[in-house]
């Protein structure tokens, strides 16, 4: 029904892909709901291959009005698992029998999906005269707060319309929604959802009695903690405990502040989920072929997903609700298989939902049609068109194919066959004998936009080897403060071997010791193994290591590279024990400036990011690692400047 009302007319194959049951379903579907709209004079008719809607429509709400008390099966779930995690005992059958008006046989249903779904999160169901949750105290509370944030929408919440969603405490909420409000120019930018999400979590501060977190806790999320519960406690006059606050930080810390897209200037970090995410991009490049890497803005794009993902995970959703998602993975079917499988290997269990495997597989297929940097093509355009006209064409061109790299002009009667060898396709704005040339027109139509947007994709997916000229570099504009930092990094730049101690904690001191441009050895030292300790950068498979910090200690910024006589073992991103043979230094002076900052970050990201990168950091000598990074800085400048 709300497909009808969504789209007009839908064929069974349509109707068989929303509701993801065969087309003998469909049929069956069908025929029951037209006795039931005839009822109340609403037809569906038949007409070339498509099915609609005619008659009273205005009838369709009451229609609506006469089936509210039934659900859905993805509302069921979601209403039984509320109702379970609020419940203070055991909840019957026949309880949620007469509840949700179905039968015993559908409720085991619901409930065996409900235990498999919750096992993901370590919460299990105990059936002991009748069905009751039991798992972490502080589990249980945020699977509740995730439950609410996925059932009650950004506008709902802020409108205070929580539909069945209304056994808490409303009056704490509205305060909390005030007090985080207020708060949240102390947090780095959240996305709606994630605000919440951290609201309602909030508001449920009390709700049973929580467990002890660990102390491991960043500065930045304990001072918030404090900050809100000081004025939450003030205006509900209850009184938190510590615990409740440390794990009110706990969770911000996990799901905000160690997850920042630039980890450079941040003590605290979550190293294991910043490998995940570059190393689903290479491993996605490595099965595909399909070097995704050159698009910088994928790694963006997946890191904010991924993150607001895993922090507010869907636990029961709409099968029925076809997304452009699906009609992407539908479109990219072995790219879905990969991503499918990757998904699986390297992200949490509660992760694991077909949809969230459609929603990445978009982002990778969109890269492919959004970036000229990984399956490029360049284009002949021959016109003898004014300029204006010409530029117009090419401006419509970029914008349905944005993986267009290039469009040179030349006049119709300059057109050579050997222009064929320097470009993936030809276009001419007046027919021509060639039949490797395709003919378009100067203004086209939609009709005719639209086919040459699959015409130029085509192109793409199947492009031949074409001779490159030689790129040329735009003069662009005054950069200097860029390439006086560039020089003074590469100037600061050094490669050596060191005879170290057997240890990495005994190892990284002698590696400070050797430092000119450091004011306290010692303290640099410490706070470097510190931080390592809470956010490890050994990289896997790489036998690397990454120390970096800014400190009022060091007087000169600095990139330098340790290669170890004696390999130690250190833990890595993920949390494994690696063997490092190389250690690469990164050290910032406090209070430096903008461009050598940029510039610095352009170098941390192309240690992680990159794995092309990391195998030349990893085996690389000084020449070939100087060359390296006067590229990198050439790429961070050259972005700049256009």
């Amino acid at each position: 029904m709300k497909a009808f009302q969504n789209y007009g007319k839908l064929s069974i194959k349509q109707i068989a892909d929303l509701l993801k049951v065969s087309q003998r379903t469909v049929y069956r579907i069908i025929s029951d709901l037209t006795e039931s709209l005839n009822a109340i004079n609403v037809s569906i008719i038949k007409e070339n291959q498509h099915y609609f809607l005619a008659g009273n429509l205005e009838n369709l709400a009451d229609f609506y009005h006469h089936r509210l008390d039934t659900y859905e099966q993805y509302e069921r779930l979601n209403l039984i698992t509320y109702k379970l995690l609020l419940a203070a005992g055991s909840i019957t059958n026949e309880q949620l029998q007469a509840d949700f008006k179905v039968s015993n046989v559908t409720i085991i249903q619901d409930i065996a999906e409900i235990e498999k779904r919750l096992a993901d999160f370590n919460v299990y169901l105990e059936r002991k005269k009748g069905y009751q949750l039991r798992g972490n105290k502080n589990i249980l509370r945020r699977l509740l707060a995730i439950l609410l944030t996925n059932n009650i929408s950004v506008s709902d919440f802020w409108a205070e319309k929580y539909g069945h969603f209304t056994d808490f405490d409303s009056h704490k909420l509205a305060i909390a929604k005030q007090i985080f409000q207020t708060s949240q120019t102390d947090l780095p930018e959240l996305d709606a959802k994630m605000s919440e999400f951290f609201i309602i979590l909030l508001a449920l501060s009390g709700w049973q009695e929580g467990e002890s977190v660990g102390h491991n806790i960043s500065k930045a999320a304990l001072d918030f903690s404090q900050t809100i519960y000081t004025a939450f406690s003030q205006q509900t006059n209850q009184f938190y405990t510590i615990q409740e606050i440390l794990y009110y930080a706990s969770v911000l810390d996990e799901l905000v502040i160690k997850r920042q897209e630039t980890p450079l200037f941040h003590e605290k970090f979550d190293s294991a989920f910043y490998y995940n995410i570059s190393n689903l991009i290479d491993k996605v490049s490595l099965y595909t072929k399909i070097n995704f890497v050159k698009d910088k803005t994928l790694f963006h794009f997946l890191f904010n997903h991924i993150r607001l993902n895993l922090a507010v995970p869907q636990i029961f959703e709409d099968k029925a609700n076809v997304s452009i998602a699906h009609e992407a993975a539908a479109g990219n079917d072995y790219l879905h298989r990969v991503v499918s499988l990757l998904v699986q290997d390297i992200f949490p269990k509660y992760l694991q939902r077909e949809s969230e495997y459609e929603l990445i597989t978009l982002h990778f297929a969109s890269s492919l049609r959004r970036s000229p940097d990984i399956y490029p093509i360049k284009i002949l355009l021959l016109t003898d068109e004014r300029p204006l006209a010409r530029e117009l064409l090419i401006t419509r061109i970029k914008t349905i194919a944005p993986f267009v790299d290039k469009v040179d002009v030349k006049a119709l009667n300059q057109y050579e066959a050997a222009d064929q060898d320097y470009y993936n396709c030809m276009l001419a704005t007046s027919p021509l004998a060639d039949d490797n040339v395709k003919h378009i027109s100067v203004y086209p139509d939609a009709k005719e936009i639209l086919q040459l947007q699959e015409y130029l994709q085509e192109v793409q997916a199947h492009q031949k080897i074409i001779i490159h000229d030689e790129p040329k570099l735009s003069a662009g504009y005054d950069l200097q403060t860029y390439f006086a930092a560039a020089q003074q990094l590469l100037q600061e730049f050094s490669y050596q071997t060191i005879d170290n101690p057997d240890q990495f904690e005994t190892s990284v001191p002698e590696i400070i010791d050797t430092l000119n441009i450091v004011s306290d050895k010692k303290y640099l030292s410490d706070k470097l193994l510190n931080r390592f300790a809470v956010s490890p950068l050994a990289i896997p498979e790489t036998n690397l290591a990454l120390l970096h910090t800014q400190s009022s200690k060091v007087e000169r910024s600095c990139f330098k590279i340790y290669d170890l006589k004696r390999p130690v073992k250190a833990l890595s991103m993920n949390y494994q024990e690696e063997t490092v043979s190389r250690i690469l230094v990164m050290l910032t002076r406090l209070d430096e400036s903008r461009e050598i900052r940029d510039l610095m970050t352009a170098i941390s990201q192309s240690i992680i990011e990159n794995h092309l990168y990391t195998e030349i950091y990893k085996t690389g000598n000084k020449d070939i690692i100087y060359q390296l990074l006067n590229q990198i800085f050439t790429e961070k400048i050259k972005k700049l400047e256009t």
